[in-house]
């Protein structure tokens, strides 16, 4: 019996990540449309504009990725991973949106970052799939 790193199942998971992420600025793109302060109906029917509605597109794409990845990897695994997304939310808003990144975000960044990378390495062959022998 030989064990594999699921690969596949981790692909799945960081793109359920990245759509994630892309519906995060899509909406945040789309109310910026708004104005400044809009009022609460204004917002509630931003819902149809191509921004917001592209951004819940991303969010439900997100969703059936998520499910996927987690049909194949345990939840204790998955589940944490997504905190990539605060990382990567806070880097593109950064690039696309200009918003400020000053070196105490950073640090909090990297803290996630690292969190992430060890409980990755915490599981090694625990997460692997187990393949037939050929």
């Amino acid at each position: 019996m030989r064990i594999q790193f699921p690969w596949l199942p981790v692909a799945v998971l960081l793109l359920a990540i990245a759509l994630g992420v892309m519906g995060q600025i899509l909406l945040k793109l789309g109310v910026n449309k708004l104005g400044e302060r809009p009022a609460p109906l204004v917002v509630l029917s931003s819902i149809f504009t191509p921004l917001v509605f592209g951004g819940f597109v991303c969010y439900a794409l997100s969703s059936l990725f998520y499910l996927l990845a987690l049909s194949r990897l345990p939840l204790s695994y998955a589940y944490p991973m997504i905190a990539l997304s605060y990382v990567a939310v806070v880097l593109v808003s950064w690039r696309v949106l200009g918003e400020s990144l000053p070196p105490l975000r950073i640090a909090g960044l990297a803290v996630i970052t690292a969190g992430v990378v060890l409980l990755a390495l915490s599981y090694g062959p625990v997460v692997a799939v187990r393949s037939k022998a050929p």
